[in-house]
């Protein structure tokens, strides 16, 4: 069997509830092992401990090394995971822990190596040698560069044992020096993903940042000393499959919480990891090279994992025909892949008061979110007070506590329109045109934005106070930890960065455009009745339904619902560069501007009663970019064209779900059509496209036949999923799409 046929089978076969009872066991065992150390070395020692005792598996086919032992478990063993996942205060929850949604500083791990690192840390240690919290801080990170290397060499030894020399050699030298060959490169760098994602963090979105780039000039040493470009095609996708080999079938698109394990499983919870490729440099110039050329063709069709993102800059296609066309063919088959417009994300971190040259470090992880790169932290997902030191105050504790990422309501800004409308319409003066709705609506936006930014600076204040105070895996492999002596999510980042997303879009604007076409323009209804209306869910309201539906909604490119999507999103737009940018210059918060909804339009939907849109009660919202069900009359090029109205230049992220049938792009020319659609709306201002590719008659079959459908993987926002393992409800939310 080949690496890739056994990640396929791992992918499609793997039970939901698999996890590494290995894992549990070790870190239960530990649990007490070290509790009177100060957390950065109990880290480290907790860390020597697990890696030394954690399984080292081999198959005769691997080239790189890093995989797990996961099975699903017996009574007994559940009931040992249950027991674990319930105890607040295990190793994950006070010493391991991290959330994910992060990066590392891939070109600085390739660079020096873990001995490169450990010798930066050491050096840091003698010049901070008179504050005792720095010391502690960087003794922790030295403990943690030994345990690392103390597994590379353990795994070697396995390796070993095997008769696998080529990966004990590899191993050994990633553990005693820095990488001299592209086989080595690759093995560190995922030897520090596969830890981090399969050990140590839940939900772990980690982006892989740039490998065309940072492993480059270990390619072209390696083609100078005759290394051919299959060896290095064979790395690469035994690099690809092994993701999937340790990230397996997911569960969290699951509504049944019998099927709900959570994420402390890990190990079968398919978060996505984020590969970039393409894009522009530093300076703004092309940054694409034969290393681009080899990673797209690697791309396994039918695996999660690693979901690579495509840095399109303006005229891409054009420059790299051929690249162009692998990346195309690639879209068609694989439904792990994305399209970035560089220049879009670039300019919206540039106007929310980032330099230019830190913006073009950007990178993607979570559901489609932009971060801004190694030098930076996410506020919402970095570590929170059960990091911090013992001495912390109560209100400081509690400050750490509030998720700012919800708007003011769990049906998000939809819903807030409708309680606007209810608010309006029981005042003393009527609304007498729309615009009234906008001023209404937009001090509501401004009121959150405003309160968000201050929890933010607050929640900053309090990380600063205790910034050396608790060590992560992430900050062993940042350079300005280790420098300074704190913690990446306080004070040694450059960038905090939070995420406002304007969720259910689309909703948002079909509803102003219902009410401004029927209330004020046309005079037909009163804005009571289209509330009494939708408070009944249009029951004995059909001539009222009938005239809502039949609104053109944003997606049919009609001009009353391009201006409405215009002006809602450029007014956003204005309030968030209006009251963030001071922070960003002051403290370093970057507030990212976003139209994103994962699936919660689904949850959010059925939270909330009908609304103007001709959506009744239940039914979900738009998701993310995309156009409700229904509006896009004029086809798929005309759902483009509206898109391409709106300053999307002003988001950092934004998913746009396109769902296409095979038989329209079939061949050849299908794969050169899509290509010149992809290409014209990229070069046009487009900010996102991933694609999925199924027949909706396939995706029928396999809510009768799941058992004939395993491998039937499906986009579902910023992360693909296997069809069969997901809800009635999810799925027939992806057919749905698809029909559309």
């Amino acid at each position: 069997m080949t690496n890739v046929e056994e990640a396929r089978r791992a992918l499609s076969e793997k039970p939901l509830k698999s996890t590494s009872i290995n894992r549990i066991r070790i870190l239960h065992k530990l649990k007490d092992k070290y509790s009177g150390l100060l957390q950065p070395l109990r880290f480290a020692a907790v860390m020597s401990d697990f890696l030394s005792e954690i399984d080292t598996p081999l198959e005769k086919n691997d080239i790189i090394a890093g995989r797990c032992v996961d099975k699903p478990l017996d009574e007994e063993e559940e009931k040992l995971y249950r027991e674990f996942v319930a105890d607040k205060d295990n190793l994950y929850s006070n010493t391991l822990f991290e959330v994910g949604h992060c990066t590392f500083d891939w070109d600085d791990l390739i660079d020096k190596g873990l001995t490169g690192l450990k010798e930066r840390a050491l050096s840091s240690l003698e010049k901070n040698s008179a504050d005792e919290d720095k010391c502690v801080f960087l003794r922790g990170a030295i403990g943690f560069y030994d345990a690392m290397t103390a597994f590379a060499l353990r795994y070697s030894e396995a390796a070993k044992a095997k008769g696998m020399t080529s990966v004990a050699n590899t191993l050994y030298a990633v553990a005693t020096r820095a990488p001299q060959t592209f086989l080595e490169a690759m093995q560190l760098y995922w030897l520090e993903a596969f830890v981090d994602c399969a050990y140590i963090t839940a939900n772990p979105t980690l982006s892989l940042g740039r490998p065309d780039r940072f492993l480059y000039k270990l390619y072209k040493s390696d083609r100078e000393k005759g290394v051919g470009d299959d060896e290095i095609r064979r790395i690469i996708i035994d690099y690809y499959c092994k993701h999937n080999l340790i990230m397996g079938r997911g569960e969290h698109q699951r509504s049944d919480e019998s099927n709900t394990t959570g994420w402390s499983r890990i190990l079968n919870f398919d978060a996505p990891q984020y590969l970039h490729l393409a894009g522009t440099d530093e300076n703004g110039k092309p940054a694409v090279n034969r290393l681009t050329q080899l990673f797209a063709e690697c791309i396994q069709p039918g695996l999660k994992n690693p979901v690579v993102v495509v840095r399109y800059y303006e005229g891409m296609a054009k420059d790299c025909p051929d690249l162009w066309a692998t990346l195309t063919e690639k879209a068609l088959k694989s439904c792990s892949l994305m399209f970035y417009n560089d220049n879009d994300v670039i300019s919206a971190f540039e106007k929310m008061g980032v330099p230019a040259k830190d913006a073009r470090d950007y990178e993607h992880f979570g559901c489609n979110w932009a971060g801004l790169g190694k030098n930076s932290c996410w506020m919402l997902m970095a570590p929170r007070s059960r990091h911090f030191s013992p001495d912390m105050t109560a209100e400081e504790r509690e400050e750490l506590k509030v998720n700012y990422y919800r708007t003011f309501t769990d049906g998000g800004w939809a819903e807030d329109f409708m309680i606007i409308a209810h608010e309006l319409a029981g005042g003393s003066v009527p609304p007498r045109s729309i615009d009234d709705f906008y001023a209404a609506f937009m001090a509501r936006v401004e009121k959150f934005i405003a309160f968000k930014l201050e929890k933010i600076k607050k929640e900053l204040e309090v990380r600063c106070r205790h910034a050396s105070a608790v060590i992560t895996y992430g900050d062993c492999f940042r350079v300005p930890p280790i420098e300074t002596g704190t913690a990446n999510n306080a004070f040694a980042a450059k960038w905090y960065f939070e995420i406002q997303t304007l969720v259910c879009f689309a909703s948002l604007v079909d509803n102003f455009t219902v009410v401004d076409k029927l209330v004020y323009r046309d005079k037909k209804y009163s804005l009571q009745q289209l509330l009494a209306a939708t408070d009944a869910d249009y029951e004995g309201y059909d001539e009222i339904f009938a005239d809502c539906r039949a609104v053109a909604k944003f997606g049919s490119d009609e001009k009353l619902s391009n201006y409405h999507a215009r002006r809602v999103l450029t007014q956003y737009l204005d309030i968030m560069r209006r009251l963030a940018v001071p922070y960003a210059r002051k403290y370093g918060i970057v507030l990212m501007p976003s139209v994103e909804s994962d699936t919660n339009n689904i949850k959010m939907g059925s939270a909330c009663g009908a609304t103007f849109d001709a959506r009744k009660a239940g039914e979900p919202f738009s998701q993310n970019m995309r156009p409700s069900f229904g509006a896009c009359t004029s086809g798929f090029v005309g759902m483009l064209s509206a898109l391409l109205k709106l300053p999307m230049d002003g988001l950092a992220s934004g998913a746009l779900n396109v769902d296409i049938q095979p038989q329209n792009y079939a061949g050849e020319s299908g794969r050169e059509l899509l290509g010149k659609i992809v290409a014209a709306y990229l070069d046009n201002g487009g900010l996102h496209m991933q694609i999925s590719c199924q027949s909706v008659d396939e995706l029928l079959d396999a809510q009768i036949h799941p058992e004939k459908h395993r491998d039937l993987m499906v986009r579902v926002t910023g992360y693909s999923g296997i069809f069969v393992d997901m809800s009635k409800e999810m799925q027939n939310y992806v057919i749905e799409r698809l029909k559309q």
